[in-house]
């Protein structure tokens, strides 16, 4: 078996897929050497000068200080202004934390919000369950995270753009690899007429269809992991790391994240969560290859899965399609704010909701997969 499983991935692993690879990555290589600090103009620039300056600053905001801070944020953006480096060291870091000390105060007075909209639902508790259990496992889950503080977490947040944004490069960029590779996975052996040769076989039928299934996984796990790992040390390598245990929402990406996770384990959840995605994906996209005997055929219908992330669909149709595989790769969205399904009056969060479509989906096409290429046969 193992031997079927190298020699399916050296099938899939052909010069235009190395060359797709090859093109991803050097795209986001050049984006992030493009966004390092050029002179004094990010706070990684700021901590690199006066690092003991910095760490003076760190952690939870100080109402002090906040108050001292400011009048920042009336000016114009600090990183773009004009003056000596040293006028813009120090003009950069107080706008950074005034800006912290904002979003803060924004957090409690959501938190606020959140317990007033909870107490005036309780009388409807009985009329409308979802809406008075929806506030309440918000509030609670709101609660658990602290305000916003200010730490250097600029890497970071270049990172989660690249790799997980909604619209960004990262999930296109996957998706794009493995609908390229796998989409000829099964339709690609009707050109040389080894379908029919592999299925009529004494272990085609299991072996060899189990095979690709396998490599093909095997390559979607490593494109993932290649991809996620890659970007996160063309991003944070160069500053060391900083700010990888400072908390989630330290920066506006996830100002209304309901999860007390630091950067690292946020970094490590969207991978997972763009794992257990590209695997759904590429089952439907193995589904599509071995229905089709035409492999152009089935690079196209992949290929349209990549993309529909992209359009926004209205109503309840737009929350079904939050839970697409490609959509789904989008990861930040998972966890950047909360979001909840109405479940038998149950509010559940979209990332376990998005989780147990991944698995229902995977339950239902693997058993279809080796009975659509069995169908060949018959065509």
């Amino acid at each position: 078996m193992k031997q079927l499983v190298a020699f399916e991935l050296r099938k899939i692993l052909i010069v235009r897929v190395w060359v797709a690879m090859a093109a991803c990555l050097a795209i986001a290589a050049v984006y992030f050497t493009d966004h390092y600090p050029s002179g004094m103009n990010s706070i990684l620039a700021v901590e690199k000068k006066k690092p003991e300056l910095v760490a003076a600053h760190i952690g939870p905001v100080q109402a002090d200080l906040a108050g001292k801070y400011a009048f920042r944020l009336k000016e114009e953006y600090a990183e773009t202004s004009i003056g000596t480096d040293e006028e813009k060291l120090y003009r950069i870091l107080e706008q950074k934390y005034a800006s912290a000390a904002y979003r803060a105060d924004l957090f409690n007075k959501s938190l606020t919000q959140l317990s007033q909209k909870k107490m005036q639902l309780e009388p409807q508790k009985a009329e409308a369950p979802y809406l008075y259990n929806d506030a309440a496992k918000k509030l609670s889950m709101m609660e658990k995270v602290d305000p916003p503080g200010f730490y250097v977490t600029r890497d970071w947040e270049q990172l989660f753009l690249f790799i997980s944004g909604s619209p960004g490069p990262g999930p296109l960029f996957i998706g794009f690899v493995i609908a390229l590779a796998l989409a000829p996975l099964y339709s690609g052996e009707a050109g040389y007429r080894m379908d029919a040769l592999i299925l009529s076989s004494r272990h085609g039928r299991r072996r060899i269809v189990a095979a690709k299934l396998t490599a093909g996984w095997l390559f979607t796990a490593g494109w993932v992991t290649v991809f996620y790992g890659i970007c996160a040390l063309l991003s944070c390598l160069p500053f060391r790391f900083i700010g990888w245990n400072a908390p989630l929402n330290s920066h506006y990406l996830f100002d209304e994240t309901p999860y007390a996770l630091n950067q690292l384990q946020g970094f490590l959840l969207q991978y997972l969560i763009a794992l257990t995605a590209a695997s759904a994906f590429f089952l439907l996209t193995a589904l599509i290859s071995a229905a089709f005997k035409s492999s152009m055929s089935s690079l196209g219908l992949a290929l349209t899965m990549v993309v529909i992330p992209l359009i926004s669909f209205p109503g309840l149709l737009g929350k079904m399609m939050l839970l697409f595989p490609a959509k789904v790769m989008w990861s930040r969205s998972l966890i950047d704010q909360y979001m909840s399904y109405n479940l038998f009056n149950t509010p559940v969060l979209y990332l376990p909701m998005a989780l147990i479509v991944m698995a229902v989906l995977a339950a239902i096409v693997m058993p279809l997969i080796p009975k659509a290429f069995e169908r060949r046969l018959k065509v």
